[in-house]
């Protein structure tokens, strides 16, 4: 029964896999039509003119800035945390499956007695290359 029941799970994975890559692209495609659309809009395209200006603009701004020594040190700290962060996310996501595989506990209380919601995720990711072990 079980093997069944893994079956039809794969069966509705597939499907939905080829679903999801079919959208996909009819999304591509209907965005692109949206940009055509747009790029014959007059005053669009003036705006986005304008904009392209500024973005130079903004870039060049950005250089400066990167060149101050100030700037540097700041935004190193800032690459530091950002990197602790997503370290800590990536530890507090494996306890949490970890407390769910464990209690089947789909809540939590937080050291400040408040009940939290345990949100677990799943998604298929990119193939992965075979490689040959000749």
């Amino acid at each position: 029964m079980e093997q069944n029941e893994d079956k039809t799970t794969l069966d509705a994975i597939h499907r939905l896999m080829l679903e999801i890559s079919e959208t996909r692209g009819k999304m591509k495609t209907v965005k692109d039509q949206l940009k055509d659309i747009a790029e014959q809009n007059d005053e669009y395209r003036a705006l986005a003119e304008e904009l392209k200006e500024v973005s130079a603009k903004r870039q060049t701004a950005k250089k400066l800035l990167e060149a101050d020594k100030d700037y540097q040190v700041v935004n190193s700290e800032l690459e530091e945390l950002k990197f602790k962060y997503k370290d800590l996310q990536e530890i507090m996501s494996h306890h949490l499956v970890t407390y769910f595989t464990e209690t089947q506990n789909m809540q939590i209380t937080d050291d400040q007695g408040e009940t939290r919601q345990v949100i677990l995720s799943a998604k298929v990711g990119k193939p992965e290359a075979l490689f040959d072990d000749k």
